[in-house]
């Protein structure tokens, strides 16, 4: 064999099993991934894709957290998506410019901090359904009557997603209106809705349990006094909350809002404790911290129930 093309062979190997190398790690990252989350793909082609956006984003999270910042990023159940396919599916909070802020709040001496979580019900999850905004309207439903009036009851979403007309079902909605729907024909159980992440025909539109109304905030002040009384839901911009883990994030993108969360708690230095609606296994375990101020548009649209 000529010597130059056994020199041109031994290069590409040498270079290839150096390639090889250096891939297998993410490589078997990726295979525990799939087996964690128990993830399959139709085809070897769309198994490869998914793998090239999982090295991206996780080269992505590895630069970010080597910048020593106040939060840190990593590898979730949202691992193998793009951004936008991120946010096609998960984010669908949409902007109300229909707002009626109340300026009436009493003000009294809150306490420096405050923490709901571990006293609501569990998180949940909304999977591949843009209904976020059910989540948040629910959510905070259920804080008002779990802190007030002592009453653990877990509440349907999907009566908000299939019955509330104001609304897109998973292609999005409005937190603020879906409390009205809840005050207006009264909450159903999730035991007798269960949600289904789909969009459906209207099964029970209305239930027995309602609140006495709502009321919209729009400063930090207003919005620490009502979570120091119980939680409250509130919109947020979330594009960039994909690989969230830890720490108190500040890195949003804007402050409009594509999301829709509530609000259990802050610190001392202000910062606000939300909880999601993406499961456990996303976050601080379903929360994430954000700095405190307008982060992530966090003081656009403050909704509480009462």
């Amino acid at each position: 064999m000529n010597k130059t093309l056994i020199a041109v062979i031994t290069t590409v190997l040498l270079a290839a099993t150096s390639y090889m190398s250096q891939e297998d790690p993410l490589r078997t990252m990726y295979q525990e991934w799939k087996q964690q989350y128990q993830t399959r793909y139709a085809n070897q082609f769309e198994d490869e894709y998914r793998f090239e956006i999982f090295k991206q984003n996780y080269n992505y999270y590895q630069e970010v957290n080597s910048r020593q910042s106040s939060y840190t990023l990593g590898l979730n159940q949202f691992a193998t998506l793009t951004d936008e396919e991120f946010e096609s599916i998960y984010l669908g909070g949409l902007d109300d410019s229909h707002v009626e802020v109340d300026e009436t709040i009493t003000s009294f001496n809150y306490p420096e901090k405050a923490d709901w979580s571990d006293k609501l019900n569990p998180i949940k999850n909304q999977g591949s359904c843009g209904s976020c905004w059910s989540f948040s309207a629910v959510g905070a439903f259920e804080a008002y009557f779990i802190i007030n009036h002592g009453q653990k009851k877990v509440y349907a979403e999907q009566q908000l997603v299939d019955c509330d007309k104001y609304s897109y079902g998973c292609d999005g909605g409005f937190a603020g209106n879906a409390i009205d729907y809840l005050n207006k024909n009264g909450a159903v159980l999730e035991t007798d809705y269960p949600y289904a992440a789909v969009d459906q025909n209207c099964k029970i539109p209305s239930g027995l349990v309602k609140a006495g109304g709502r009321k919209t905030w729009t400063t930090a002040t207003q919005a620490y006094e009502a979570i120091a009384r119980y939680p409250i839901s509130v919109s947020v911009h979330a594009s960039n909350w994909k690989g969230y883990t830890k720490g108190v994030f500040s890195d949003c993108i804007n402050t409009s809002t594509n999301h829709a969360v509530v609000a259990v708690g802050y610190d001392v230095e202000g910062n606000w404790l939300i909880r999601n609606s993406w499961g456990v296994g996303w976050g601080l375990q379903g929360h994430i911290w954000l700095k405190s101020g307008n982060t992530c548009g966090v003081l656009r649209r403050l909704d509480q129930v009462v």
